[in-house]
């Protein structure tokens, strides 16, 4: 309890500092160059301008992008340098962390799980874990639906997770890592089911059940039922020695909101490798939660992985899988996805962290998925997912 005490001070003295310090952190931020998205209509030559105009600024230094539809890799484009120390130029190869991202791999493993029926849904999760302690009642018991949907009651782990970086491959037991955190987390914020809000510690929770009911690693399982049957080749949880020469360094920018802080949760000296202008270069970086966070991947991997998230294929081989990815019920949530359209004509997940920013979106009545990833901690990636869709014109 004494940690717990400790994460929501932290809580409360961000929520301050936010407060005070935002008109400042505003004028600050106006002082470093954005580029304007270009007008509609938007063809090809004019998004590589733009980019490159991004890159020139430091927002990110590299992006790379790719868009898969109909299942096949349709375009692709890159910009900027994954790794000025080699004189490195990105490209569609180049590989990201994808940080947040991973959640929608985490999703699919457990739905295959479900499919194999080797896991139910709506199956109280302390009765796959019977070592979770947490503060539910009991009637609103936690249910992997729950952990899919973000309405399990569970605190999110920031900013406790800036804390839990670590610079080497020997990544934790995802089960025995979250028994280590539990304890400072049981406590909900609301019953399950009863509220929604977003919880980086339910999806640790997923790993472990994955782990518990596949009898795999975490990492394993998800290898064996998403990456290799999606063909993501270029995608794993470290960078191995084959991937080395097509890995980006991540960059963060001196102006951003989680600066501050750092020091707080990380060692800088382990953290950045060199200062450049505006923006820190980070040495190679890994979170000890994976199942989250820990996926490591290409623009044209992640533009698969949400490919495989629209339609009956080598992950989800039935119409009902598809449908509790990205059709739920009316005044359901999707399982795995987090931002919706309002209509309903995409679904998105972003994903963002030390020296990378992530998103994937999919427009399932077009068969298009969309991929950018960055180097970059603030990197617009959301903003050019935008322009690359509009760059498809009338088609979505």
């Amino acid at each position: 309890m004494k940690y717990l005490a400790h994460v929501r001070w932290w809580k409360w003295v961000v929520s301050v500092i936010t407060l005070l310090a935002a008109p400042l952190f505003a004028v600050w931020m106006m002082m470093v160059p954005h580029p304007d998205e270009p007008l509609a209509p938007v063809d090809r030559d004019h998004l590589q301008v733009w980019l490159d105009d991004i890159v020139a600024s430091q927002t990110a230094t590299a992006i790379s992008i790719a868009v898969v539809q109909n299942g096949e890799v349709a375009w692709e484009m890159a910009s900027g340098t994954a790794n000025p120390y080699r004189d490195q130029k990105a490209t569609p190869q180049t590989r990201y962390h994808i940080w947040s991202v991973t959640k929608l791999a985490t999703a699919l493993t457990i739905l295959t799980l479900a499919e194999d029926q080797q896991l139910d849904l709506d199956l109280p999760v302390t009765e796959i874990l019977p070592w979770l302690d947490i503060d539910e009642d009991t009637v609103h018991r936690m249910t992997t639906r729950d952990l899919l949907r973000h309405t399990s009651g569970l605190q999110d782990t920031v900013p406790a997770v800036f804390g839990w970086l670590q610079y080497d491959e020997n990544l934790p037991n995802q089960t025995e890592f979250l028994r280590q955190k539990m304890p400072d987390y049981r406590e909900l914020d609301f019953q399950p089911g009863s509220d929604r809000s977003y919880s980086n510690l339910g999806y640790m929770v997923l790993g472990a059940i994955v782990e518990a009911v596949s009898g795999q690693t975490y990492e394993e399982a998800v290898s064996e039922r998403v990456l290799e049957p999606a063909g993501m080749t270029s995608s794993s949880f470290v960078f191995g020695p084959p991937q080395t020469a097509n890995e980006a360094l991540g960059s963060h920018p001196l102006v951003h909101f989680f600066t501050p802080f750092l020091p707080y949760f990380a060692d800088l000296s382990e953290l950045v490798r060199e200062r450049d202008r505006r923006i820190w270069w980070l040495n190679r970086v890994y979170i000890k939660a994976t199942p989250p966070t820990g996926l490591i991947s290409t623009a044209r991997d992640a533009a698969s992985l949400g490919a495989v998230t629209i339609g009956r294929g080598p992950v989800l081989p039935t119409d009902e899988a598809v449908r509790l990815m990205i059709a739920p019920e009316p005044g359901d949530f999707s399982l795995g996805w987090f931002e919706i359209d309002a209509e309903a004509r995409w679904f998105q997940h972003s994903g963002g962290g030390p020296g990378f920013a992530a998103v994937v979106r999919v427009y399932p009545a077009q068969d298009i998925s969309i991929a950018v990833l960055a180097s970059g901690t603030s990197a617009p990636v959301v903003d050019i997912a935008d322009v690359v869709a509009r760059s498809f014109g009338g088609e979505l």
